[in-house]
């Protein structure tokens, strides 16, 4: 049997005196004040050369790129640093070492080796490159812009733009080959028609452009691109017709949204809220559409379309309270039906915001204005409930809001079986359990459904705003309530300006009557031979009526 040496265990400084542990833990200290010396070191070191590369660049740029390459590719590594999705690719141009600089998802991976690389990589071993200007006879690609801005060029690339840079050119070559998944052209989701164009924007910018083009094949159409957020860089359109379009209005609609200061624009509602005049208003101060008719027909009135980047709605410029309850349906009917038709949207308007105070008023404060078999029944109903009027209509406003949202939350395929259970319990149950009467049922259904009838949804819910304020002022004061409301709606709407436009004005000024042949009512289009008064633009006359 082996014998095994007994091994015992002793401590480190019994071995080696020095390797005590407060000498120990005096290395580890100094260790670890050197570790934070050089991440400090290295921090500055790093300010300081980034200040050194802005002593040469302008004020609004980062850095400036040089013409040494390898330098190049340090930089774009610092500014996409931990973006996977960015991909470079290494390759050489005659006696040049280049580089490609694109996000993956957002380039045609066969436009990028068919238009771009296989012509470059055809060059002569012998090819020297100075600049870019004979690139643009080599390249098949429809848009190339070269570019020595750093901002610029960073901007380009996330937009789905492919960058060249070689080494020995301090420039960069930027080559325009996007092509990333979108929307397809589909039909409009909340301004359906019966009649008319059936064809709605998507989210794409170059398509949305598109399609006002096709709809108008007029070069005074034109079209301003800006830039807005401070971080999501989202390209803004302006579109307008040059000869139409009130003297100043483009000016001021630019300044406003330059003066957007905001990390990220993501709908037309963070644009909206910025630029309106009267951000605490119910009522919406821009038309929000996504179809192209309505839009051609808004930009040969003199008004300007806001086309944001993502987004498939389009916000028309100045809005009135009668363009608000205007439908593209109403050009494509007979006269005399759409003439009904608009009287019907604004009766309904005043449906929408006073029937339910008008109950209010007339149980709680004026019950001998109704007639008496009326006033009989609704006293008979009244003494079911426990409740007064004032709690009873409340109630319901809350069950329809309630169930209005409930419907257009849920997915397509449960909102039908919402439907359902909401019919049953707003229609039958509240009744059966005694908490309301039947005529308050009645009354709140015809409501939302006068509410339904508006063409803008933003307006259809500013009606849904203010419908609960003239119901307590009919609950305090009875009818004298609601003509208070009134003469407050009326006067507000009155002082609402859009863009230095009048909300309201046309509708109560005299010197703009000839207006009212295309707003409460529409005459035929045989008389309407001159454009809306009230946006004052310059051409008066509408194009092909001229000596009619």
């Amino acid at each position: 049997m082996a014998y095994k040496k007994e091994q015992r265990i002793q401590k480190l400084s019994a071995v080696f005196a020095h390797a005590s542990k407060e000498q120990a833990l005096d290395s580890l200290k100094n260790l670890r004040d050197l570790i934070n010396g050089s991440a400090e070191l290295g921090e500055e070191l790093s300010s300081l050369t980034a200040r050194i590369r802005q002593v040469a660049a302008p004020a609004e740029e980062p850095f400036l790129f040089t013409e040494d390459l390898t330098a190049n590719r340090k930089l774009l590594d610092v500014v996409f640093r931990d973006c996977d999705d960015v991909k470079y690719r290494e390759f050489s141009i005659g006696e040049h070492n280049a580089l490609i600089v694109y996000v993956e998802g957002m380039i045609g991976s066969n436009k990028l080796d068919e238009s771009i690389l296989a012509p470059l990589l055809q060059l002569k071993k012998d090819y020297k490159v100075s600049n870019f200007t004979s690139f643009y006879n080599i390249l098949p690609v429809s848009a190339l812009i070269t570019s020595n801005s750093a901002r610029e060029i960073i901007t380009n690339v996330l937009s789905g733009y492919a960058a060249l840079f070689i080494d020995g050119v301090a420039e960069c070559l930027l080559m325009e080959a996007m092509h990333y998944r979108k929307r397809s052209i589909n039909i409009p989701q909340n301004e359906t028609v019966i009649l008319g164009s059936h064809e709605a924007f998507n989210e794409d910018l170059t398509d949305s452009i598109a399609m006002i083009r096709r709809h108008c094949r007029d070069n005074n159409i034109k079209v301003r691109m800006l830039y807005i957020g401070e971080r999501s860089k989202s390209k803004v359109a302006l579109v307008y017709a040059a000869n139409l379009v009130k003297p100043g209005l483009m000016e001021e609609i630019e300044q406003r949204i330059n003066r957007i200061k905001v990390d990220r624009v993501t709908s037309t509602a963070n644009v909206e809220e910025f630029i309106i005049d009267h951000p605490w208003s119910p009522f919406p101060q821009t038309q929000a559409t996504e179809r192209p008719d309505k839009v051609v027909s808004s930009l040969y009135e003199g008004r300007v379309a806001i086309v944001l980047d993502n987004v498939c709605d389009i916000l028309l410029v100045p809005t009135t309270y009668a363009q608000i309850l205007q439908s593209s349906e109403d050009y494509s009917t007979p006269m005399i039906v759409t003439s009904l038709t608009r009287l019907t949207r604004f009766f309904s308007t005043a449906v929408a915001i006073f029937l339910p105070a008008f109950y209010i008023a007339l149980v709680s404060y004026h019950p001998g204005m109704l007639p008496t078999a009326l006033a009989i029944s609704v006293a008979e109903q009244r003494l079911r409930s426990p409740f007064p009027a004032f709690m009873e209509a409340l109630f319901m406003e809350v069950l329809i809001e309630l169930f209005q949202e409930a419907v257009v939350r849920l997915p397509q395929k449960i909102s039908g079986a919402a439907g359902v259970v909401g019919a049953l319990v707003i229609g039958t149950t509240v009744v059966e359990a005694g908490l309301v009467n039947a005529l308050l049922v009645v009354l709140t259904s015809v409501t939302a459904i006068a509410s339904f009838t508006m063409p803008t949804y933003s307006f259809s819910t500013s009606l849904r705003v203010l419908r609960v304020p003239t119901i307590i002022m009919a609950s305090v004061l009875g009818l004298y309530g609601i003509a208070l409301s009134l003469m407050v709606i009326v006067t507000h709407l009155c002082s609402l300006r859009s863009f230095g436009e009048s909300y309201g004005g046309n509708l109560f000024n005299i010197t703009l009557l000839r207006d009212w042949k295309d707003m409460f009512v529409r005459l035929p289009e045989t008389l309407l031979k001159s454009r809306p008064k009230q946006l004052g633009e310059q051409d008066q006359e509408r194009i092909g009526k001229k000596g009619s």
